[in-house]
């Protein structure tokens, strides 16, 4: 009989394999970031306790990631690891298969010779006779490794994902698997053959091909003829994808190509970093109920200039390989056959994948401006969102809930403005997504232009149902709030750590890309009951309104006063507003380190503005302003022209004392 769970931990797990170091590392620091308990595995146990520390040093909770030794060689050690998973958390939510071996055993001085000489990933049977030698054991052991490795991980755990309500599985295979790689057209045709693929007929490919190499007929069969059992892994491994994918319709199963990666495994002589590499691999990881669920390879031709979408091995050789010599007719096939569609991002071409994922051209993208907005699934963030996207500025929409961030995101789409939006979740309170979010502004972009910080709570309690019959039965009437509203000391501390430390977060996280801006602009949604003479406590007031001595500490040294007195019960006393005072305090704290903001950073243009009393779902809708014309007063802030005001409180469009 199982045991209780004795890891409480998030409601979501993942497990992934070759985890403790490359982009298996970087899988498991994304889906920490992102709330989710993580069970990274490795083979060596040293280094796989050596790299959970190296996430926990980092910054991940201590309950966001465990390790557990695993062999995927070994059926032992996959059972193993399947039982742990069971008693410790009852199901699982997310297996990522990136384990994996290059079958070959490389000169490393030569290899980087081919590699400088070419620019490229070397390639062709002169080069590698030369950089890499493989034999029937390497063959093996590699075959086992990545392919039937994977398989029997998905075996055994299946019964665990299927008490997921989101069982997702990412192999990650590699552009050296695509079947147009396999000379040999009866391997070809058995492996693209869809309605009739089964394992049985998986294992009769791959044993023909050990048997051909044992024999040393790899050539004269068709075989590929270096890195074979890695190619013939790599295209099993795809091939099993599908028929995993049929075989249970709930999941989401999909392999995608990493991308040629600076790892071990290729000297470090990659084009891509390990968070590029796995930063997709999470986006499959973490897709939508409804999500694709058949292969999908995003690669990069890093010669044409164009960003990668690309995701998964621990190990780079495991990315694609896309040399100089492959031409345009041949990316145009791959990419419609996956359904990959060519697009324009403010000039700049993109290919977009139904996951959502794009790849920009980093010449074009330079010139184009990258903006974030925060709280942006709804209301006046969304509105932004479309108002920056209509002008062609590519916006990174980011939301606390992924399941309302996407479908904002799909709304946005249906539009007319795919090409502009993506999505990346983001919980400002939480210092580890706001690092995630820099990590994937700094390796898809390079750069940031515009930060709008909209996220906000009114750090009270509503009373729903009788404000609404209150409106409904004296339309017209002015609302007396503190007839609805109930404030704790609690609503309070998160109200203060969400509106003011969190855009506070954000703008150190994201300064240094800022930086890079030939135009940067933070704008900072405030609200006019920020104003200094709402906050009716004299000394918190002479401390906000000295603008020559302001600093971020002596705004803390505000906010901690506020939060003892409301612990102590002497608001009143104090003279602290007696009606939403944490909401008045931290967009009056917000206003103040814009200003601190604006003077530590005069290349910038860092404003804050009231947008108005909108119609939003923070005051039951009872506002004046639609959304839209709310929404227009940042979205004019965020393009002001070089030498524009900085520093300074707009109340809708007009300049107004703080």
């Amino acid at each position: 009989m199982a045991r209780e769970p004795t890891i409480l931990a998030p409601k979501r797990y993942a497990v992934v394999t070759g985890a403790n170091k490359g982009i298996g590392y970087e899988i498991c620091r994304q889906l920490a970031s992102n709330g989710i308990l993580v069970v990274l595995t490795a083979r060596d146990e040293k280094r796989g306790l050596d790299a959970v520390q190296k996430l926990k040093d980092s910054g991940i909770s201590d309950d966001l990631v465990v390790y557990h030794q695993l062999d995927v060689v070994d059926p032992d050690s996959i059972v193993s690891l399947a039982e742990f998973v069971k008693n410790n958390f009852g199901k699982l939510d997310i297996l990522v298969n990136n384990a994996g071996v290059g079958g070959v055993a490389l000169e490393a001085e030569a290899f980087q010779r081919a590699y400088e000489q070419s620019g490229d990933f070397p390639s062709g049977d002169q080069v590698w006779a030369e950089i890499g030698t493989q034999n029937y054991e390497m063959a093996e052991q590699c075959v086992k490794t990545n392919y039937y490795g994977a398989r029997g991980m998905a075996e055994a755990l299946a019964p665990l994902l299927q008490l997921s309500d989101s069982p997702r599985i990412v192999n990650v295979t590699s552009v050296l698997g695509l079947l147009k790689n396999i000379p040999n057209e009866w391997a070809k045709g058995l492996l693209d053959d869809v309605e009739n693929l089964n394992e049985d007929r998986l294992d009769e490919v791959v044993n023909e091909f050990l048997k051909d190499f044992k024999e040393d007929l790899l050539e004269s069969k068709g075989w590929p003829t270096y890195l074979s059992s890695y190619v013939v892994s790599k295209a099993a491994m795809s091939a099993y994808t599908r028929i995993l994918a049929k075989k249970y319709p709930s999941f989401r199963v999909n392999c995608l190509c990493p991308g040629y990666c600076k790892t071990d495994i290729t000297i470090n002589t990659g084009i891509l970093t390990a968070a590029e590499g796995a930063e997709n691999a999470v986006r499959l990881a973490l897709l939508s109920d409804g999500g694709p669920s058949v292969p999908h390879h995003l690669w990069k031709n890093q010669q044409r200039g164009m960003h990668a979408v690309v995701t998964g091995a621990n190990k780079g050789l495991g990315g694609g390989i896309i040399s100089s010599q492959v031409n345009m007719e041949d990316l145009i096939f791959w990419y419609d056959r996956e359904q990959i569609h060519t697009k324009l991002i403010g000039g700049a071409k993109v290919n977009n994948a139904a996951i959502s994922g794009t790849t920009v051209d980093s010449d074009a993208l330079a010139a184009s401006k990258i903006t974030v907005v925060t709280g942006a699934n709804k209301g006046i963030g969304f509105e932004i969102c479309r108002q920056l996207a209509s002008k062609g500025i590519l916006v990174v929409l980011t939301s606390r809930d992924e399941k309302r961030g996407l479908e904002a995101v799909q709304k946005l789409e249906e539009s007319g403005l795919s090409d502009y939006v993506v999505f990346h979740r983001l919980d400002v309170a939480d210092v580890s997504s706001i690092a995630s979010l820099a990590d994937f502004i700094k390796s898809r972009f390079g750069k940031l232009d515009i930060l709008v910080n909209n996220a906000g709570v009114s750090g009270v309690k509503t009373d729903g149902d009788a404000l609404n019959a209150f409106i409904s039965g004296q339309e017209g009437a002015k609302i007396n709030w503190s007839e609805f509203i109930t404030q704790s000391w609690e609503l309070a501390e998160e109200c203060l750590r969400i509106n003011y430390y969190g855009a506070k977060r954000m703008a150190e996280a994201l300064i240094p890309l800022l930086q890079l801006s030939d135009s940067p602009r933070i704008v900072n949604v405030s609200s006019s009951m920020g104003k200094l003479k709402v906050a009716s406590n004299e000394w918190a007031k002479g401390v906000l309104g000295d603008a020559d001595n302001l600093t971020e500490e002596r705004v803390d040294e505000v906010l901690s006063k506020y939060l003892k007195d409301f612990k102590e019960g002497s608001l009143e006393k104090e003279g602290w507003p007696a009606i939403m005072s944490a909401y008045i305090l931290s967009k009056a704290a917000m206003s103040a380190y814009t200003r601190v903001l604006a003077k530590k950073h005069p290349t910038f243009c860092v404003n804050c503005v009231c947008p108005g009393y909108v119609k939003t779902d923070i005051n039951f809708n009872t506002g004046v302003l639609p959304v839209e014309e709310g929404a227009e007063n940042v979205v004019r802030l965020a393009l002001l022209p070089n030498g524009g005001p900085s520093g300074c409180f707009f109340d809708k469009k007009e300049s107004s004392p703080f």
